[in-house]
């Protein structure tokens, strides 16, 4: 899943996502894949042990294979409405538990402000309600049948045993093959009741295949999914080396379902170790922008060259390895300023002397060596919600300028931030102007006045200004 391209998971609720990773995987190995495995083995044992039974009274053996297997398929076919109630409404309930416990916890401080914990403890608890009857009536459906069968399967043995003294057999001549009949059936009924529970809970849970199942089929044949970059399995990229320009040749792009492009035959060029600023009104394709030129889409017209060389699907790995990129919106895990800053590298591969010269360029070094008693060792939270608005800023920053890029995009990355400190922070950008090449998208004229060129996307033929 983390290999599908960004698209992917723009059309997705996460709530959802992390249902099928956390829920349907496990039920389908737990609920479906073992059970499978075990009926393989009940089939087997059922089979041998009618094979002995027939050795000994084949008319008994026949009898008992079919009033036994059909009474379990009968009362199998009777609860096919009932266990497809289950299991739709597990596929839906289970769903939006995740979906309600997932909203409820990202936006935990409007909910907490608004006071609106009741509705989504409320909205929740129906889904936990029936959830709970659905799972109730599983081992009901599975079990039910027992009851019913060994009174009829020793009760059968009974009546073959009048039977046969009525026929004028010897109690002593029936006396083994009887032990032989009553070990048999003791070992079948637990065989086939255990086969048929199996083949139930299999059945109830059949929307873990489905959403496994249906998921691969989407990522397969979605039309509207880009296919940015490829489906293998994600691995670390050398980072793609440029000496001249990105060149923008009469780029578009239009957002799969809405008719109207996002950004339209945009051209423009943009010099190695050259600043680009980036204006435009809400709505104008600013973000779009950015995006295309993280690889993580490809437009729907047009072409992005890097010297000369498209920007292909199979070049975005290492073309994102050379990008550093500041979000407005800066994600933090919930882990020390360290392991943030130097993002997704094991603590043995942290360079400390890259990670204060990256914090000191992003204006925050001062702050954690003298302010935090743990320094880099200083857990952040869970999104860094134990920071202000500005330090998220700027550690996210700190983590683009860690890595060393040879391009760096800041998009609205100096929202946050007082007007001192953002002037002091891209003074630092710029003393950089001969050794990286940045792209900044901003809404204040303060962030792009220093930059080599203007990019307007508020103007009816965007162009540089």
């Amino acid at each position: 899943m983390a290999s599908q391209p960004y698209p992917y998971f723009l059309q997705r609720n996460s709530g959802d996502l992390l249902k099928k990773i956390m829920d349907d995987v496990t039920n389908y190995a737990g609920g479906v894949l073992l059970p499978l495995l075990d009926t393989i083995a009940r089939v087997l044992t059922s089979v041998l042990l009618l094979a002995t039974l027939f050795l000994v009274q084949p008319v008994i053996a026949i009898s008992a294979a079919v009033i036994l297997g059909g009474f379990y398929a009968v009362t199998f076919q009777l609860l096919t409405r009932k266990r497809r109630e289950v299991d739709e409404n597990l596929k839906t309930h289970v769903t939006g538990s995740f979906r309600e416990a997932h909203q409820m916890l990202a936006g935990i401080k409007p909910v907490k402000v608004h006071r609106a914990e009741e509705h989504f403890l409320a909205r929740f608890a129906g889904h936990s309600a029936i959830m709970a009857r659905m799972f109730a009536r599983t081992p009901v459906f599975a079990n039910s049948a027992r009851y019913f069968v060994e009174p009829l399967a020793f009760g059968g043995l009974v009546v073959a045993v009048l039977l046969l003294v009525a026929r004028g057999r010897d109690f002593s001549d029936i006396l083994p093959n009887l032990g032989v009949m009553a070990l048999a059936g003791y070992r079948l009924l637990p065989s086939l009741q255990l086969l048929y529970a199996q083949v139930t809970q299999v059945s109830s849970m059949r929307h873990a295949v489905d959403e496994v199942y249906d998921e691969f089929v989407a990522a397969e044949t979605d039309k509207s999914v880009s296919r940015v970059i490829s489906t293998e399995p994600v691995t670390s990229a050398r980072p793609f080396s440029w000496d001249n320009a990105i060149t923008l040749c009469d780029v578009s792009y239009r957002y799969p379902g809405v008719s109207r492009s996002a950004v339209e035959r945009l051209s423009l060029i943009i010099p190695k170790n050259s600043s680009l600023g980036v204006i435009g009104p809400t709505g104008s394709g600013k973000s779009t922008l950015v995006d295309l030129l993280l690889g993580l889409y490809l437009p729907t017209a047009g072409d992005i060259l890097i010297d000369g060389q498209l920007l292909t699907p199979a070049l975005v790995p290492s073309w994102q390895a050379s990008v550093g990129y500041v979000p407005q919106d800066i994600f933090l895990i919930d882990d020390t300023i360290a392991r943030n800053v130097a993002f997704g590298l094991p603590d043995e591969k942290i360079d400390p002397v890259r990670l204060r010269e990256a914090c000191s360029m992003a204006q925050i070094l001062d702050f954690i060596e003298a302010d935090l008693r743990n320094g880099f060792e200083t857990k952040v939270g869970e999104r860094g919600i134990r920071l202000s608005g500005g330090q998220r800023q700027r550690i996210g920053l700190a983590r683009a300028l860690y890595h060393r890029p040879s391009l760096l995009i800041l998009d609205e990355a100096t929202s946050a931030l007082d007007v001192a400190t953002e002037a002091k922070l891209l003074e630092a950008l710029l003393s950089l102007a001969d050794k990286l090449t940045m792209v900044v998208a901003a809404h204040r004229l303060s962030a792009v006045d220093n930059c080599d060129q203007v990019f307007d996307l508020g103007n009816e033929i965007p162009a540089v200004v």
